[in-house]
């Protein structure tokens, strides 16, 4: 896959990872950003808390996507194909990543403000589950934009909003 578009995958996972976190909007009932979790991880997973953390929200916010959605040919921002989750694996291992990212977890606002920095611009309404495009529109840097957008839009307006792929309605 290329680079551009999975760097941009792995900030907005951990983006709104965080965001729906208990803490910010309460999408998801875990913690994996906070600071008392921060202080439990760190001596478990000392070389790799950033790559701990980013699982742990990853399956939390996986499950409430898939409850909402549903499971089967559909794909969303916490669960895509195996391709895509192994390279996003891979760079979720980087140092460089870890603290480019972990800037834009320090507060609810600098999370909020690198959403709407990288989202297209949208004029939706929708709640709740919303499809984004087939499933070959994955690997659509232009196609993410529209879904940040529609988190931006979720978060501002404190609706839940899960953008999805799937080649039927």
């Amino acid at each position: 896959m290329e680079s551009p578009l999975l760097d941009y995958l792995a900030k907005l996972r951990v983006v709104v990872g965080y965001l729906g976190e208990r803490e910010q909007f309460g999408w998801w009932q875990s913690s994996f950003f906070s600071a008392s979790s921060q202080a439990f991880l760190a001596p478990v997973f000392a070389r790799t808390q950033f790559l701990a953390q980013c699982a742990g929200v990853t399956r939390a916010a996986a499950k409430v996507h898939d409850e909402r959605i549903g499971t089967g040919h559909v794909y969303h921002l916490f669960r895509l194909p195996e391709d895509m989750e192994q390279d996003l694996h891979q760079l979720l291992h980087s140092p460089q990543l870890a603290q480019a990212v972990t800037r834009f977890t320090t507060n609810q606002e600098t999370a909020l403000n690198f959403l709407q920095q990288e989202a297209d611009a949208i004029k939706a309404t929708a709640l709740g589950p919303i499809r984004i495009n087939k499933t070959e529109a994955l690997r659509d840097l232009s196609q993410w934009r529209m879904v940040c957008a529609h988190y931006s839009r979720g978060f501002r307006q404190t609706v839940e909003i899960f953008p999805y792929f799937a080649d039927s309605v």
